[in-house]
């Protein structure tokens, strides 16, 4: 019990000094010459909004240390780089692609790139994804009770893990608010120093260390919300249908079923928001143990080990609140919110082998520091906590 507290502690202190480094960084990456003497939100206003009025690209950098339990402590690098394809277009949302590069003490290596790209009058969107990463990696197994029996070290669960992932949605709007469009993913794993454990595994046996797969499939989408990235109100809800087939070296053929539903109500005022989201995800066939639904991710469990809990389906539920701080004088726009905030969430989810036999739920919940880098667009802190382990991440966007 002291070591459980002596650790909740360590990881307070370490989230605080995390968001007093990394707020003065942002707002230094901000500053311009032309406005120094001016007061610092009327600065934020004016730089943001002579840019965003006018359609310019836009690039703020970042830098800033996290912590992960599979990457433990990193150093990433990284930017947001935001553009409107038709700046004339008054209905049409700024495009968004977060990017970064992150090393770890354990000489993990990570890029992303993700994308957010909104054109014809937003009649078009399409949503991509980029993945490196290079690491130590652990595998339990295969379902719940691998996940919480088997004892992580480097004999039981260790190996290397390279992963490589590119996936991307092209939406079409056919009717007001409802989408129809495709989907592909192409992803591929090389496991390397396989302890004794995993190497007589049946999951992984079953596929050995080298896979590859590419997928095709459709996406169906309802979406209300009033802005895509950080939404006050509106629903969304897609359903998503992906077919694995033959490729080079690999014969696994599968597929993916996704159902995701988000909603958003806006509290008293813009800045207060509610938001829940509920997400399976169901996988049958040849399903490779490197493709098998999982929780505990950057974007929904946040605080588990990505990668522990796998099986072939898997549900989640997620309550945040978020919160912007007011101020006492209208933004240029007439917002009465600031640029900085906080978030709180709770939730639980779920792996099995089929959906009806779901009985082992974990608990989530965490909080999170925001910071406005541009209208409705934000930097996440959030400190996660999940059935022994816990998690700092850093990005940008919302988890959802």
């Amino acid at each position: 019990m002291k070591y459980k507290i002596f650790n909740f502690i360590r990881n307070m202190v370490v989230f605080l000094i995390l968001s007093g480094i990394i707020f003065p960084l942002i707002i230094f990456s901000q500053e311009d010459t032309v406005y120094r003497k001016q007061t610092f939100m009327q600065r934020l206003d004016s730089i943001q909004n002579w840019k965003l009025e006018n359609g310019r690209a836009t690039l703020i950098p970042y830098f800033a240390p996290s912590y992960s339990p599979e990457m433990k402590f990193m150093l990433t690098a990284g930017g947001l780089f935001t553009f409107k394809l038709n700046p004339e277009s008054p209905v049409l949302s700024r495009s968004s692609m977060p990017f970064s590069f992150a090393y770890s003490s354990n000489s993990s290596i990570q890029v992303s790139i993700k994308a957010n790209i909104y054109g014809k009058d937003d009649k078009l969107r399409i949503s991509g994804e980029y993945w490196i990463k290079d690491m130590p990696d652990n595998y339990w197994g295969v379902g719940y009770t691998n996940a919480t029996e088997r004892i992580k070290s480097l004999d039981t669960t260790g190996y290397h893990r390279d992963w490589r992932q590119f996936k991307f949605k092209i939406a079409y709007r056919i009717f007001p608010n409802f989408y129809l469009g495709v989907n592909f993913d192409r992803n591929q794993t090389t496991a390397t120093d396989i302890n004794e454990v995993m190497a007589t595994d049946e999951d992984f046996l079953k596929h050995g260390p080298d896979i590859k797969n590419s997928g095709f499939g459709l996406v169906y989408r309802y979406d209300s919300r009033d802005f895509p990235e950080n939404a006050y109100k509106g629903f969304f809800i897609e359903l998503s249908g992906t077919a694995y087939g033959k490729h080079t070296q690999t014969n696994h053929i599968f597929r993916v079923a996704e159902l995701d539903y988000r909603q958003y109500q806006q509290i008293v005022r813009e800045g207060s928001t509610l938001a829940w989201q509920i997400k399976t995800r169901l996988s049958r066939g040849d399903v490779p143990w490197t493709e098998m639904s999982m929780i505990g991710t950057p974007f929904d469990l946040r605080g588990y080990t990505w990668g522990q809990y796998r099986d072939n389906d898997m549900l989640f539920l997620l309550t945040e609140y978020r919160y912007m701080f007011g101020r006492k004088t209208p933004r240029l726009k007439g917002q009465m919110y600031g640029p900085l905030g906080f978030v709180v969430w709770a939730g639980t989810g779920s792996v099995a082998p089929k959906f009806d036999q779901m009985k082992n739920w974990l608990p989530n919940g965490g909080i999170g520091l925001r910071f406005e880098l541009q209208e409705r667009m934000n930097i996440r802190i959030d400190y996660g906590i999940g059935l022994n382990s816990s998690a700092f991440y850093i990005s940008f966007n919302e988890a959802f």
